[in-house]
């Protein structure tokens, strides 16, 4: 199988569905369907409208795994590794007030917090690991900790990010058995082992994410150091005051 997908290429497809799951969560769900009176749609359109965003949040299953992938390749590249915690740190500071607003309306939420702190973690996990090297129970051990945390702090993502940076980091190099293990957590972290859960639609696309992943070449592509560090805030930014300022006025 030929590798076609640069990183830049992955980030691009992963910034796409995280921008359908946002459209989904707070334009459509928060701003219309949750605010329109039953008279504005008839049976039909509001139909539409909830298998509309239904659709664009399981397609924004994609995103995640794909940039917890993207850590790893920028952890284990990076020639400046406190350059890199620092501008997770900052950005994940800089978007929490932000998020807090798209997601909660409010601009100080501990409902749960951003994405960004899910990947620092998971990065602070993975220097750890990498320092005690071939100690596996220590590594198991830290990992399972990182998990802990980010259940505890209540990170976007949850242990499902820790858990996914670690099996794409322990085995790079190895893609059949990273791909089973990753398949293992998405399946395992979906909390639902009857057979409905192996063909449950969120499941289904986030395995999609591994049929990009496993398409990488390992080559950067496009330099765009900060795209994403700036679109994530400033997208949810522009999503909370189109569905605040134009679309629930609209609707109500």
């Amino acid at each position: 199988m030929k590798k076609i997908f640069t990183g830049s290429t992955l980030k691009i497809i992963a910034v796409l569905s995280m921008t359908l799951d946002h459209f989904s969560k707070i334009i459509l769900k928060d701003g219309i369907i949750l605010n329109a009176p039953y008279s504005m749609f008839t049976d039909a359109q509001f139909n539409i409208l909830m298998i509309l965003s239904d659709v664009f949040s399981i397609l924004g299953r994609i995103a995640f795994p794909i940039f917890c992938f993207l850590l790893v390749e920028g952890f284990l590249h990076t020639h400046d590794l406190k350059r890199y915690f620092l501008n997770l740190g900052i950005f994940a500071i800089i978007s929490e007030p932000v998020y807090d607003l798209a997601i909660a309306g409010t601009a100080f939420s501990f409902t749960q917090q951003n994405a960004l702190f899910t990947l620092l973690l998971g990065l602070g996990v993975l220097v750890l690991v990498k320092k005690i090297k071939q100690n596996s129970i220590v590594s198991i051990i830290i990992i399972f900790l990182g998990a802990v945390i980010s259940f505890i702090c209540k990170l976007d993502g949850w242990y499902y990010g820790i858990c996914l940076i670690a099996v794409f980091y322990l085995f790079h190099d190895k893609t059949a058995l990273k791909t089973i293990l990753a398949v293992l957590v998405m399946y395992v972290c979906g909390l639902d082992f009857s057979i409905w859960g192996l063909i449950e639609p969120n499941f289904l696309s986030a395995l999609t994410s591994l049929i990009f992943i496993n398409l990488y070449n390992g080559q950067r592509g496009i330099k765009m150091k900060y795209f994403f560090y700036w679109f994530y805030p400033t997208h949810l930014f522009l999503f909370f005051l189109i569905s605040t300022y134009i679309v629930i006025p609209m609707v109500s």
